[in-house]
């Protein structure tokens, strides 16, 4: 008596299948390896801007990561902090930020300053969305960033990633996972400004059909296709001084147009 297989050719359709699948995940790690290589060649290193005005009638402190540096811009006056200096007369910017930190490095910044401000920006959450930080970790940190944040400045605005998954550099499924890591490193800190009537959150993010990074990305990325611009930065910065109620408390000569 002889028995045969029922499906005789699924041993060379399994091989075939995996070793299909096999070249795809090699083709995809190599795509991918190839944005990031092309990323840290194309990377702009822009130095953290910083200013002193012995008569300032504001102080401000800028503290987080690349984006409070203004990596990717090709001149530090074009990041926020620059921005501020040139729109606000009469200003010193105190900056902290350091490339690569993420929630956990927040309060050590804002600890290492000195007196106090009339404004404190945090930018935060990219490091935490790429390296995938917890949510529990990234609330914690939040919540002792925002409680050193308080001793140092009555207005603090929390600056968290936009759309992640948006920058030019990821590859499908990495660019769905960011796009979602992000809303999770949100509500996070979301989480944490509950209660804290003097910290504003700033909602970087637009509809995708109304968003200019998604519409015109070679415009506001930067070359490495993963910090904004300086057109990216000065987006931005038209976010922050329109969604943060300090400024609107400022004189209205004080900011220019």
């Amino acid at each position: 008596m002889h028995f045969y297989s029922r499906h005789p050719t699924s041993g060379p359709l399994l091989r075939s299948v995996l070793v299909v699948a096999a070249g795809l995940g090699a083709g995809w790690a190599a795509l991918q390896g190839f944005r990031l290589l092309h990323a840290q060649h194309r990377r702009i290193d822009t130095s953290a801007f910083s200013h002193t005005d012995a008569t300032a009638a504001h102080r401000f402190l800028v503290v987080g990561d690349s984006t409070g540096v203004g990596i990717g811009s090709v001149d530090s006056r074009s990041t926020v902090a620059g921005r501020l200096a040139a729109a606000i007369a009469g200003t010193t910017i105190v900056n902290h930020s350091r490339d690569g930190a993420q929630s956990a490095d927040i309060a050590m910044q804002i600890l290492a300053s000195n007196g106090r401000f009339d404004l404190i920006l945090i930018f935060v959450g990219g490091n935490d969305v790429i390296r995938m930080s917890s949510y529990d970790a990234i609330a914690r940190a939040a919540e002792d960033a925002l409680d050193f944040a308080g001793t140092r400045s009555a207005h603090v605005a929390v600056i968290p990633p936009a759309d992640v998954g948006t920058a030019p550099v990821w590859v499908w499924p990495l660019d769905v996972l960011f796009s979602r890591r992000a809303e999770t490193v949100r509500r996070a800190w979301q989480l944490a400004t509950s209660g804290r009537t003097h910290v504003h959150m700033v909602d970087l993010r637009l509809p995708r059909d109304r968003d200019p990074f998604r519409i015109a990305p070679r415009r506001y990325y930067a070359p490495d296709g993963v910090h904004p611009s300086a057109d990216g930065y000065a987006l931005w910065f038209a976010q922050i001084t329109r969604q943060v109620p300090f400024f609107a408390e400022l004189n209205d000569t004080a900011l220019l147009a």
